[in-house]
């Protein structure tokens, strides 16, 4: 399955669970408030952060999701791995401006009507994400392959491993 994630503020793109991620943060939010909540729905399995860029170059990412076997090939830009619960046999990938919108608003939603297409069907449960970019925006260079940008490769599992909560490559 193959998304071109082409709206909104593509320095961070997040996988969420619609269905569980809780939006609200605060009207008057900051930076350090937002992460923090990120990193704690991403302790509950709710959502995966990942900021895609350091220089805040916005692209479109053509984003690939696998379950079980991935098409890495060996060579990738940077890579992270994750957990996300499954409860309504769907997930969503959602951008900056539908996050913080919702985490400004409490009758904003995610996802919102322009990630709303970036939905996709999934068997409920638990998933380990292996997250490969590929895409180096900022130097406008791929590795390994060109014909993607990221990749989220889902493999069932019974129970997390011991890991670090993290916003991925966050550099802010």
């Amino acid at each position: 399955m193959q998304f071109n994630f082409n709206i909104g503020d593509t320095n961070f793109i997040a996988l969420v669970n619609p269905n569980k991620y809780k939006t609200f943060v605060n009207e008057d939010w900051h930076l350090n408030m937002i992460k923090e909540h990120f990193i704690n729905e991403t302790k509950e399995n709710n959502i995966l952060v990942c900021q895609m860029t350091n220089e805040g170059v916005e692209g479109d990412w053509r984003i690939k999701v696998n379950f079980g076997e991935s098409t890495c090939l060996g060579d990738y830009f940077r890579k992270e791995s994750g957990y996300i619960n499954v409860d309504n046999k769907e997930l969503c990938f959602v951008e900056y401006t539908c996050l913080t919108m919702a985490a400004q608003f409490e009758d904003e939603i995610v996802p919102d009507k322009y990630c709303e297409k970036f939905r996709f069907n999934i068997e409920n449960g638990l998933y380990k994400v292996d997250v490969f970019q590929y895409y180096d925006i900022d130097n406008d260079k791929h590795y390994g392959r060109n014909d993607i940008d990221i990749e989220f490769k889902f493999t069932k599992v019974l129970k997390c491993e011991e890991m670090e909560h993290k916003v991925f490559w966050w550099n802010i």
